[in-house]
């Protein structure tokens, strides 16, 4: 029973994850032409995953493992719909460094609560996941930015 319940739970918060990351890519190409901050295009999605995260943290931590799989999936597509110019081998070469400098630091995060935290293993669970879905999301927003003009010149 304690298994469906999370499994409805689940769906229910992540479901619209999909649409957000989809979303938020008209965000980023009006936050680029307004000059605005790109990275506030990332709260929707967050927040979705963190609206019960004090209660359900195992929830919370599965919903953000489906967001992180969304941006990486996001970062995949963009990365072939880029043109061969050298400008956008850069950018595919940024973006992999990005995710993986990234998850260093999710790594070091974890470790350092394991050894020097109250907090419980859920709760750093859902810290690291958070911080991996966060990483993909940025090098996401890093990408687009880097190659906003070349992907719809290629189109």
């Amino acid at each position: 029973m304690k298994t469906l319940i999370c499994a409805v739970t689940f769906a229910a918060l992540c479901s619209p994850l999909w649409g957000q990351v989809q979303g938020a890519e008209a965000c980023l190409a009006k936050a680029m032409q307004n000059g605005t901050d790109p990275t506030l295009c990332l709260d929707a999605p967050d927040a979705a995953c963190m609206d019960n995260a004090q209660e359900t943290p195992v929830v919370s931590t599965s919903c953000f493992a489906e967001n992180r799989a969304q941006w990486g999936a996001a970062i995949g597509k963009r990365m072939d719909m880029l043109p061969d110019t050298t400008d956008t081998t850069v950018a595919r070469i940024e973006a992999r460094y990005d995710v993986i400098g990234a998850m260093v630091q999710c790594d070091r995060i974890e470790a350092l609560a394991k050894a020097a935290s109250d907090l419980s293993g859920p709760q750093i669970a859902l810290q690291k996941e958070r911080c991996l879905a966060r990483a993909n999301a940025l090098t996401y927003v890093r990408l687009f930015a880097r190659t906003h003009p070349a992907v719809e010149d290629s189109q």
